[in-house]
């Protein structure tokens, strides 16, 4: 009767131990996205960026259409002998306006010049976010990296630890282990010790470098990150994507639509508005004036006309002409500059994405041969040489060497892992870039 009891007491118990299980597995989640929202949100580059578009944007709504008209009055023609007013048939008060008209299209490309400056920095942020996920994205696989160097060399000292004591105790009863053979495992031990502290210390340093792109408050999260599982399952889901050769013209429409060249298109905006605006100066400025002056009768009650003026004036380019004119030029050659610019942006881009697709083949090849390969045989030497040896019919020295080489290449094995992680994360950042800014979303 106690069978069935027993039995639901152990489904219970691995029922339980299942949702302790997949509770931590909801819990654990990778880390890097919430590094890049937290870098993101603060980031005083993105922030000064938007404070400057608002600026360029209200300056454009404060450019007038018109300039204000001007007025005047004046008193005209009034005799000095008396300063009478109704003594000479000249004397006048005059009251007059001006308008001046803007010179050509000046203000719409005045306007237009401001709204192209501000239509830089959406693409300016966009570029802003890409190189900040990839330099924290980078700084991440290196903690992640080293952090699995950190693991591997506690596991080996472990290890070391078990067959140092072996080593011992065979010394102490003379079995036939040798002085030698002890100061050998305390010699690696002590360089396994070193390797430790140093891995720890450049963890460390590659975590106190996020603080590059974090404010003071979110540094403070710094102190006790450690890679979890998730983190390990992004890292090998990263090294494991595999890489198809591209065609050139598709890479090149990729680098099209990257925010540093996206950038580039809109300074060359700027520079072609500006041209227009100094080709607007060749247009001539028309000014339009209207008066009335007015006549006080005379000092024999005779009636005296008022008079009414109309008229316009309009510059003559005589002497300016040739200044002008070499400004436009100036304007064109700089507007050819930036367009070769955003070409040697473009090829360099290239030129660097080849490469990256250039090393990945030997890369993958690389690390197929220590997982699959090297690393077993590694592991088949060291023990098959720790067998001889404590059967007494191999040497310590060769128990030592294979240790170390299996060290050695295990280590190796993990930086591979890295340098494949880190090209992963260089090639997204050339063709799969953050663009949330021209897709009308920010964070």
């Amino acid at each position: 009767m106690k069978l069935p009891s027993l039995y639901v007491v152990s489904a219970g118990i691995l029922l339980s131990c299942w949702q302790c299980v997949a509770t931590a597995q909801q819990v654990q989640q990778p880390q890097l996205p919430q590094l890049l929202s937290q870098a993101l949100s603060e980031d005083y580059a993105l922030a000064q960026s938007r404070q400057s578009e608002h600026a360029l944007t209200n300056q454009g709504n404060a450019v007038q259409s018109m300039p204000d008209p001007r007025v005047s009055v004046g008193m005209l023609n009034v005799p000095t002998d008396g300063f009478a007013l109704n003594e000479q048939a000249m004397t006048q008060l005059k009251l007059g306006v001006s308008q001046m008209l803007p010179r050509g299209d000046s203000v719409a490309l005045q306007r237009d010049a401001l709204a192209a400056k501000a239509a830089e920095h959406p693409a300016r942020r966009d570029l802003r976010k890409a190189e900040v996920t990839r330099a924290i994205t980078l700084a991440w696989i290196d903690i992640i990296i080293l952090h699995n160097s950190k693991e591997l060399v506690r596991e080996q000292l472990q290890l070391l630890d078990q067959l140092t004591t072996a080593v011992e105790n065979n010394y102490a009863s003379s079995s036939g282990a040798s002085q030698y053979d002890v100061l050998s495992m305390e010699v690696l031990h002590t360089a396994l010790e070193d390797r430790l502290e140093s891995l720890t210390s450049s963890q460390q340093t590659a975590i106190a470098g996020l603080s590059n792109w974090l404010t003071p408050m979110q540094q403070a999260t710094l102190t006790n990150i450690i890679p979890n599982q998730a983190d390990q399952r992004w890292l090998t889901s990263l090294i494991g994507q595999s890489l198809l050769p591209v065609e050139t013209s598709a890479l090149l429409a990729r680098l099209q639509q990257h925010p540093l060249v996206i950038s580039r298109n809109a300074v060359i905006n700027v520079q072609k508005i500006k041209q227009q605006q100094v080709a607007t100066s060749f247009d001539p400025q028309w000014e339009f004036n209207a008066s009335y002056a007015y006549r006080q009768d005379a000092t024999n009650n005779t009636s005296r006309a008022d008079f009414v003026s109309v008229g316009m004036s309009v510059d003559v380019p005589l002497f300016s002409r040739k200044v002008k004119q070499a400004a436009l030029a100036a304007t064109v050659a700089e507007t050819e500059s930036l367009e070769t610019e955003k070409r040697l942006v473009i090829q360099q881009q290239l030129s660097e994405v080849n490469q990256l697709y250039a090393r990945y083949p030997a890369l993958h090849s690389r690390i197929n041969r220590y997982e699959q390969t090297l690393l077993p045989l590694r592991q088949q030497h060291y023990e098959a040489a720790l067998n001889a040896y404590t059967t007494a019919s191999g040497n310590f020295s060769d128990v030592m060497q294979s240790h170390l080489a299996l060290i050695d290449d295990q280590m190796k094995l993990l930086n591979l892992q890295g340098d494949m992680a880190a090209l992963m994360t260089r090639l997204d950042y050339f063709l799969n870039p953050t663009t949330s800014e021209l897709s009308g979303s920010s964070l």
